[in-house]
């Protein structure tokens, strides 16, 4: 069976409006199920990774796009990050006893921060964005940071199938979004225009239900279609996004020996191992901190 999870950027109109889908099949649900979240979190995570997938699959060279909260509450971090060959992962940290049910994103996280950042190595500066952590969900706080910080008008509709019973999951992909954005106005004279093709695009986002996205009976292309046809919507060819975290044996290893003997006897059990688990992908390895 061949499963969808990819980005398929689009224009409408005269590329008054320009945009991405974003169907995630597999690859979310496999990253999700490797830990033992509640549903609220699953959702949030869902939601997280395919706003990274989203974003980063922008990049034009090689390097990593990474969203990252730090909160006061229960939910101490939110991470994912995505690599230019559409690697993506993540993970949330929960303190101990974590027993909140909220959706939103400031109960769950309390006051703090969330960091956009792209990182193309020697191809450009690195570039960070950060906005307070006030808004209900990851999706509005993604549109925060573009609205304000890069004065392009956002608009993102996510969906996930972590809000619905698990029985009532067959034939649901398990993450998705679109996401819309208002190009500038180049002439004065297209203003009004362009105007009519933004709401006209919103209000039909607006009739999307989350069944209905997230339905694998219907391709990418048929959903945009169906929602904006008559402003006429032109797709470019889709981008592959997979579940693969980066860690290895190497990489732990270069960490353990650049430790001090103090540190490694702290992190030893009584045989003189070292456990180290990976935050992302939940590997184990052990190592013995005496070679």
């Amino acid at each position: 069976m061949t499963f969808t999870n990819h980005i398929i950027p689009f224009q409408l109109g005269k590329n008054q409006v320009r945009g991405s889908i974003v169907r995630l099949e597999t690859t979310v649900s496999e990253i999700i199920k490797r830990h033992n979240y509640p549903s609220n979190i699953e959702s949030l995570l869902a939601d997280t990774l395919t706003i990274t997938a989203c974003l980063g699959s922008r990049m034009k060279h090689e390097g990593i796009f990474t969203i990252q909260a730090k909160g006061s509450s229960e939910v101490h971090t939110l991470f994912s990050d995505i690599t230019n060959s559409g690697s993506l992962r993540g993970y949330v940290g929960l303190e101990d006893g974590f027993s909140k049910k909220d959706l939103n994103l400031n109960e769950l996280m309390g006051s703090g921060h969330i960091s956009f950042t792209l990182d193309q190595g020697k191809y450009s500066k690195r570039y960070q964005g950060i906005v307070a952590l006030e808004e209900k969900s990851i999706s509005k706080s993604a549109e925060s940071y573009f609205n304000n910080s890069e004065q392009l008008e956002t608009r993102f509709s996510n969906f996930n199938y972590y809000s619905i019973h698990k029985k009532n999951r067959e034939k649901l992909m398990s993450s998705g979004l679109i996401m819309l954005q208002k190009m500038p106005i180049k002439d004065d004279i297209e203003t009004e225009e362009n105007e009519q093709i933004w709401e006209n695009s919103l209000n039909f986002l607006s009739t999307l239900q989350k069944e209905e996205f997230l339905s694998v009976n219907l391709s990418s292309q048929d959903i945009l279609f169906r929602l904006f046809n008559e402003v006429d919507v032109t797709t470019y060819d889709e981008i592959i996004i997979k579940d693969h975290c980066r860690c290895s044996q190497a990489k732990v290893e270069f960490a353990i020996k650049n430790l001090s003997k103090k540190e490694l006897i702290d992190i030893s059990d009584e045989n003189g191992n070292i456990k180290v688990v990976c935050e992302f992908c939940k590997t184990e390895r052990i190592f013995s901190s005496f070679n």
